[in-house]
């Protein structure tokens, strides 16, 4: 097996990538660099998709682009596909070790591991080369994209669980207009009351009292 310790494999998304595959395609340029992209993808995924054409080496050292490069970004699909397919086999030789249609999601993670690749970016890199296989007709077991699938099930369910957990905006403002309103109602009230005088008779000085209490209960109970 070739030395490939550490040579991250492809984490862009794959859709990403046949974009910037067709922003080429009006013209190769001599050389690849940040100027080819930075205007047109993130910095994040400029760096991803540089990524990925350094891992299937369709650069020199220099960045002047290879004939795989070349017909890589042809109009022409079926000779994009057969470039994809051939890149595909070349460089994901772990992955092409195992009998990918009865291959195990775990026997896949596996043979990604041996790449060196980060827990991080392990299924990125699993998703892209699904979806280059898929576009490239190569066959691949369902246990493998069963496990995409039951992925794309989780996230949803998070979401699902992170929107219920999100209070209402709508009910927030609510409660804060009921409160307002029942704090001018309280100032109201409480500015016609008499100011409390220790001088009144002992029953005028309970009664007094005893009406605060009840405005303040039946403001908590609202």
């Amino acid at each position: 097996m070739k030395n490939i310790k550490n040579k991250i494999p492809p984490y862009v998304s794959f859709k990403t990538f046949q974009t910037f595959l067709e922003c080429l395609s009006d013209g190769m340029p001599s050389r690849i660099d940040r100027s080819i992209w930075v205007n047109k993808f993130s910095g994040s995924n400029g760096t991803q998709i540089m990524t990925a054409i350094k891992f299937f080496n369709l650069i020199d050292s220099e960045g002047i682009p290879n004939d795989d490069f070349k017909n890589l970004v042809s109009r022409d699909l079926d000779l994009q596909k057969k470039i994809f397919r051939k890149l595909l086999f070349k460089y994901y030789e772990p992955i092409f070790n195992l009998d990918l249609t009865k291959a195990t999601r775990y026997q896949f993670r596996e043979a990604f591991k041996s790449f060196g690749t980060k827990e991080g970016v392990l299924i990125k890199c699993e998703a892209f080369f699904i979806q280059a296989s898929k576009y490239s007709n190569i066959v691949l077991s369902t246990h493998i994209l069963a496990r995409r699938h039951n992925v794309n099930i989780s996230n949803s369910s998070e979401k699902s669980k992170q929107k219920l957990a999100k209070p209402n905006v709508s009910d927030s403002i609510d409660s804060k207009v009921s409160l307002d309103k029942n704090i001018n109602v309280v100032k109201i009230i409480l500015d016609k009351y008499p100011d409390f005088d220790p001088n009144w008779l002992p029953d005028v000085q309970k009664a007094w009292i005893d009406s605060l209490t009840k405005l303040y209960e039946s403001l908590n109970k609202s």
